[in-house]
């Protein structure tokens, strides 16, 4: 069952590099490090923030550097499972969370759709 969709766009031009140290986990800290890419930077920040869209909770009781959105063998994101993304899936009754981002002229996009695939009460 769908429990919540989020997107959020965003011009990668308006965020700076100060917003990494605000937003970033170790690991994607790490991957910044690497890449310096605001595309990258801007990709993350408009993750996490449909994340909390999808939750529907708005950004509360977590910093988003609590979130970790890493690539997978293929190279997309995913949420990396830490015990904050646990103590959220048990209090919202999530089990599963898809993620999309995309870049293109100048924009960064980012779609997460929440489920539960278990049965919750």
């Amino acid at each position: 069952m769908i429990k919540g969709i989020g997107i959020d766009i965003l011009e990668i031009s308006r965020v700076d590099e100060k917003l990494a140290k605000r937003i970033f986990s170790e690991a994607e800290m790490k991957l910044w490090q690497k890449r310096q890419a605001k595309e990258f930077l801007a990709g993350r920040f408009a993750l996490k923030e449909a994340f909390f869209k999808a939750l529907g909770t708005g950004i509360r009781d977590v910093e988003l550097s609590d979130l970790s959105f890493v690539p997978d063998d293929l190279g997309a994101p995913h949420l990396f499972e830490n015990a904050v993304v646990d103590a959220l899936k048990e209090k919202y009754g999530f089990d599963f969370v898809h993620v999309s981002l995309s870049h293109d002229n100048g924009m960064a996009v980012a779609v997460v759709v929440i489920e539960s695939r278990k049965n919750y009460t």
